[in-house]
């Protein structure tokens, strides 16, 4: 089956530019939107009409699952987003309220008639270069919790895509080998890490059961992975070993939480400034709010990620007031962008 993801995100910015107009002069009506989606091209416009018009910026799908076949053609897909419907949200309800649940991509299947839904997660083991990583804590198994960071909207075999320091690496390995001397099995694998000159290479080691015809087995290797760096010097686990899951930091960090996290927002180049530290969300989906003060003079300032409704406030009265939010949040499969 063939389907184009696109990123949900950028698309909700698109329609948030598009419904932001003001209504028309003559009707007094509120501008509509329209979802326009040519899957030749693998491009789709938010736009006010049902024809993109010159100006208006495509949204292109990141991922392709299989290209059609050559001198097939398949019609421009339409579809509006803010028809009101006294029976139901508009398709633009919909793909918000998936997105703050923590989809995000929108697909679209282009058979015909096209079809079009919200998904958390792309499988694939190898994110782009342009995956937003997220501080995480990571268990497998009875392994862990360690330190680390997930990829976004990427998931594995449906486990989460994973990186960790050459440091966590090392004590995966230890506490994988420790595992299973304590609690041996049947052709248990040991894992062995060499330093290599472009990275590290993973020796899988079996070393088979005792029996009466071979009471001490000789161990041997199985198996050879070289583990690269990325530029930015982490390493992903994300083969059939280790399952990822989210975790909850370990006692020492629960207990001493808000001096442990670090401020919700850093410095990010962007129309905004700022990066979300809890979701990495950049861009439109950071706002900047301000409201009258409490105390009857100045203003209280407010930085809100419209992600995972993460917030930092300085308020006149009782200054900073930092909020960081459960991310990633449970999946609810419910949201649908409509058919």
């Amino acid at each position: 089956m063939r389907k184009l993801w696109f990123d949900l995100r950028r698309t909700l910015q698109r329609a948030e530019e598009a419904t932001a107009r003001p209504p028309a002069a003559r009707t007094g009506t509120p501008p509509t939107a329209w979802l326009v989606l040519h899957p030749d091209t693998a491009q789709l416009w938010i736009t006010a009409d049902t024809t993109p018009r010159p100006g208006d910026v495509a949204v292109v799908a990141t991922h392709i699952d299989r290209t059609p076949p050559a001198g097939e053609q398949t019609p421009p897909y339409r579809q509006p987003l803010t028809e009101p419907d006294p029976n139901r949200d508009t398709t633009l309800d919909l793909l918000r309220a998936a997105a703050r649940q923590g989809h995000r991509w929108l697909v679209a299947d282009p058979s015909t008639p096209a079809r079009l839904h919200t998904a958390a997660a792309y499988d694939t083991d190898n994110p782009p270069h342009a995956a937003v990583w997220t501080p995480a804590w990571l268990t497998t198994g009875d392994l862990g919790p360690y330190p680390g960071q997930t990829a976004h909207g990427y998931q594995h075999n449906g486990s989460l895509t994973a990186r960790f320091t050459r440091t966590t690496l090392q004590r995966i390995a230890a506490d994988t080998n420790t595992h299973a001397i304590r609690s041996p099995r049947p052709d248990t694998d040991l894992l062995v890490l060499r330093d290599d000159r472009s990275g590290m290479r993973m020796f899988v080691v079996r070393t088979p059961a005792p029996s009466a015809v071979d009471p001490t087995p000789q161990a041997s290797v199985v198996a050879v992975r070289r583990l690269t760096a990325d530029p930015e010097g982490w390493y992903r686990l994300t083969d059939g070993r280790w399952p990822w899951r989210q975790a909850t930091p370990p006692a020492d960090q629960r207990g001493d939480r808000h001096r442990h996290d670090p401020d919700v927002f850093e410095q990010h180049p962007g129309p905004t400034g700022s990066r979300c530290t809890v979701c990495g969300a950049t861009g439109y989906d950071i706002a900047h709010e301000q409201a009258p003060s409490m105390t009857g003079h100045g203003t209280d300032n407010t930085i809100r990620c419209r992600i995972c409704g993460s917030s930092e406030t300085d308020a006149t009265e009782i200054g900073r007031i930092s909020r960081r939010a459960a991310w990633p949040p449970a999946i609810d499969p419910t949201p649908q962008a409509g058919t």
